[in-house]
């Protein structure tokens, strides 16, 4: 069989969108790699999209990591819902002013920004990930890697292409335990500057991996102490910033205490001139000594008043220093989100990789013998289901649906197998 022209692939594309609009995904359960974008009406401001993780974790803004896989994105929405209607959204206005509004929760809408690709692998022109939509079948799958192509593995030497594979598939390890450590990194100091208990999987459980111990053990080292000196910083940090309160606190305590004692002396000196100024009445104190009086009356009042003023300034700095503690404790944590957020999307690509490279060390003998002379012949078509799907495999034909996650094997042979192996997981 030819392979399919340019045209008739963008026509399966246009097809493919049309679908996607037209109908929807009843019962489809989110799994990990699915991306969820959460939207709320009249607040343009509030847009992000997230990807589940391999723990079936999703991380939405004002609200805490919640366990989504193999739910209904009805069911999602409706906690979603219910969760951020008690919430209040400050954001800035035209004028440049903050206001805050709380969230309606008809106004929240959530939906399934990308699904999980699919994986072509076989005789096909482009072979590799494709990006799913609703109601794709086989066929519009293999028209959008190219269509098929019988002489794409006879220009290759597959022993090459194995080792290459093996090379591909210990980096592809490396990055997955590397986004996990970060994901292990982050998710601690989140909880330690939440003042909450520690995540209960250690280093060790979520760095499992098929490398050289020598490799794990540096991978897990440095993420330790990446850690530390994460920590350390955050401390010195917030140390510096907690002893300009204490600092504001003594220095107001003392000017309590001056307060009190200006207190007192204006008084006393009040009452001193008052006696002086009635005596004067009566000619029995002489002028000067009344003008003392009084010049140390006004001193003492002007006193009294500069230690107010001066209160006052101290007071006002002792309030910006504890709020400069919670402007920086708040900016961490949405550092920390973000941070959580790349390495979580990260450990979902590392771990598509690596599914697309064991399943292509596993099948590389399958297709090579799968390989066939001539033109014609018809298409053999094996789909692999990914884990979180169930697993297993089935021999389907062009016309049957395609699910996100799923492995479709094409091999163009005169000879149909009895049954096709199954996927043997992620080990080589």
């Amino acid at each position: 069989m030819k392979p399919m022209s340019c045209l008739a692939a963008a026509g399966i594309s246009l097809c493919l969108v049309l679908q996607a609009g037209a109908q929807t995904r009843t019962g489809y359960k989110l799994q990990p790699g699915d991306v969820l974008e959460l939207t709320v009406v009249g607040l343009p401001d509030f847009r992000y999209k997230s990807v589940i993780d391999p723990d079936g974790m999703v991380v939405l803004p004002m609200m805490r990591p919640a366990k989504v896989a193999g739910l209904d994105l009805e069911v999602v929405l409706a906690r979603v819902k219910e969760d951020l209607s008690r919430k209040l959204y400050q954001q800035r206005g035209l004028d440049g002013r903050e206001n805050v509004s709380a969230i309606s929760p008809d106004a929240i809408t959530l939906t399934i920004a990308e699904y999980r690709p699919i994986y072509l692998n076989g005789d096909v022109t482009r072979p590799g990930q494709q990006t799913y939509q609703p109601g794709l079948t086989v066929r519009q799958a293999v028209a959008l890697a190219g269509g098929y192509e019988i002489m794409r593995f006879r220009a290759e030497n597959l022993f090459l292409k194995s080792a290459d594979l093996r090379n591909d598939y210990q980096t592809q390890w490396l990055r997955y335990v590397q986004a996990q450590s970060q994901i292990w990194r982050l998710r601690l100091e989140l909880a330690r500057i939440q003042q909450q208990p520690d995540p209960p999987r250690s280093l060790e459980e979520m760095t499992q991996a098929p490398l050289p111990q020598d490799q794990l053990d540096e991978l897990r080292n440095l993420a330790r102490q990446q850690l530390e000196l994460d920590m350390k910083g955050l401390e010195q940090e917030l140390g510096f910033l907690r002893n300009a309160v204490k600092v504001a606190d003594d220095q107001i305590g003392l000017l309590d205490d001056r307060k009190s004692k200006d207190a007192e002396n204006v008084s006393a000196d009040a009452a001193d001139y008052k006696k002086l100024k009635d005596f004067s009445t009566r000619g029995v104190v002489p002028m000067d000594r009344l003008s003392e009086s009084r010049r140390l009356y006004l001193y003492s009042s002007t006193q009294a008043l500069q230690t107010t003023v001066q209160l006052t300034n101290v007071t006002r700095e002792r309030d910006e220093a504890e709020r400069n503690v919670g402007r920086y404790v708040e900016k961490r944590r949405i550092d920390m989100l973000k941070g959580l957020e790349a390495a979580t999307a990260s450990l979902a690509e590392a771990q598509s990789q690596l599914q697309s490279v064991s399943e292509q060390l596993t099948y590389t003998g399958i297709i090579r013998s799968q390989l066939v002379r001539g033109s014609g012949a018809k298409p053999i078509i094996t789909i692999f289901h990914s884990a979180a799907a169930g697993g297993g495999s089935q021999i389907a034909s062009e016309d049957s649906p395609v699910q996100p996650g799923d492995t479709i094997e094409v091999a163009l042979a005169a000879d149909v197998p009895a049954k096709a192996p199954a996927p043997s997981g992620p080990q080589p």
